[in-house]
């Protein structure tokens, strides 16, 4: 099967998809967590989020910037300072199709790359390709009656990573995958035992229908047993159900999330480039 053509109105999709993803995220950490003061800002066509110091970029980055009309170095500067004043560098994830004046802007204000994700796209159709999940494998649906197991898998499937999160933030991640409306959740088993969850946003706006997959993980103990294969599917079906189109995930470079979604018959799309302003910058996460 040929790779797919991405053009710059898939991209754009993609990406307002991606930023309505990380704007939910944050209206709901808001509803959860009110004392906060959680919030998102437009700029330039995309999301500022805006949440605790102590989350760090994960709910603390611009996502979709560049895609829309010229951005005022005003507001770019108006960024900075809410940024610094919540002693965090203003990280912004560009996609290569953004509008040059974007690019000129960040160069002016001294901002390098120090990061880089991946973002990867699957076309719905009549079949799904990929590996098929090991038969070993049952996937269920969370509820309200197990979802403080879902919360559980993700703090340890979370655990051991190159950069290993603070488990608050893992613990609002899964609180806020299991409130928001729009998201479907997932628990793998092994013999009865839970070996890792995932999570479906079916992200549907006026301009952008995307099923969006991600919050991912696999507890150590169970990790190369096709687990994340297994959630993949399940996932997906559900997604082409649901009348989806598109899937997509985002990924660091050659890591498992990367690989499992290429086993997956999903295309790279684009590598997104993570900018900072030089001196003050922080390693990035997906």
């Amino acid at each position: 099967m040929p790779a797919l053509f991405i053009t710059p109105d898939l991209a754009y999709r993609l990406e307002r998809a991606e930023a309505q993803h990380l704007k939910l995220q944050v209206e709901t950490c808001a509803l959860l967590q009110p004392e906060m003061g959680a919030h998102t800002v437009a700029i330039g066509g995309g999301v500022a989020a805006f949440t605790a110091t102590a989350y760090g970029r994960k709910l603390n980055h611009v996502t979709g910037f560049g895609l829309g009309s010229s951005i005022p170095e005003t507001d770019l500067l108006a960024l900075e300072a809410a940024y610094a004043r919540l002693g965090l560098a203003t990280e912004i994830d560009i996609c290569p199709y953004i509008h040059a004046d974007a690019l000129q802007l960040l160069a002016a204000r001294g901002y390098v790359v120090n990061a880089f994700s991946n973002t990867y796209v699957k076309v719905l159709g009549d079949s799904l390709n990929g590996s098929p999940p090991d038969s070993g494998v049952q996937v269920e649906t969370v509820t309200a009656a197990n979802s403080e197991d879902f919360v559980a898998a993700c703090i340890a499937g979370f655990s051991l990573q190159t950069h290993t999160r603070p488990r608050a933030l893992l613990d609002i991640l899964a609180r806020v995958a299991i409130a928001r409306d729009d998201t479907r959740l997932y628990i793998a088993r092994v013999d009865g035992e839970i070996a890792g969850s995932a999570g479906l946003a079916l992200i549907d706006s006026a301009d952008t229908a995307v099923a969006h997959l991600y919050i991912a993980s696999t507890l150590p103990a169970y990790r190369g047993r096709g687990i994340q294969q297994a959630l993949l599917q399940a996932r997906l079906a559900d997604a082409q159900n649901a009348g989806f189109k598109l899937a997509s995930i985002t990924a660091r470079p050659s890591n498992t999330s990367a690989r499992n979604a290429l086993r997956a018959g999903f295309d790279l799309a684009y590598s997104k480039s993570t900018f900072a302003r030089r001196g003050i910058s922080s390693p990035g996460e997906c």
